[in-house]
């Protein structure tokens, strides 16, 4: 996760949406912000997808009026596709902390 000097944070994989959420959440903890905690938890634990975890946070964080939708950011929240998905599956070698959401 990427802070930049205006205070802006960047979160690139499921681990660091955790993160921010315990950490650097600057809004009321809402159902909203509980949910996207919940979702994200539970892709960390490969049991929902990154993509969802994503959706769930950036709803929460437009509803608690603290997402920035500037050019940077809205790069920043792209979601590519893991390299992990083009390789070969190996349980004992995937790392579901570097899903990127």
């Amino acid at each position: 996760m990427d802070a930049s000097p205006s205070g802006k944070y960047e979160v690139r994989n499921v681990a660091e949406a955790i993160q921010y959420l315990e950490y650097f959440w600057s809004a009321p903890r809402t159902v909203d912000y509980r949910r996207a905690k919940a979702i994200c938890r539970s892709a960390l634990d490969n049991l929902v997808s990154a993509e969802s975890a994503r959706h769930y946070l950036i709803a929460a964080a437009e509803r608690a009026g603290i997402l920035d939708r500037s050019a940077n950011l809205a790069v920043a929240l792209s979601v590519p596709t893991p390299a992990w998905r083009h390789a070969p599956h190996h349980a004992a070698t995937h790392d579901p902390s570097s899903q990127r959401i």
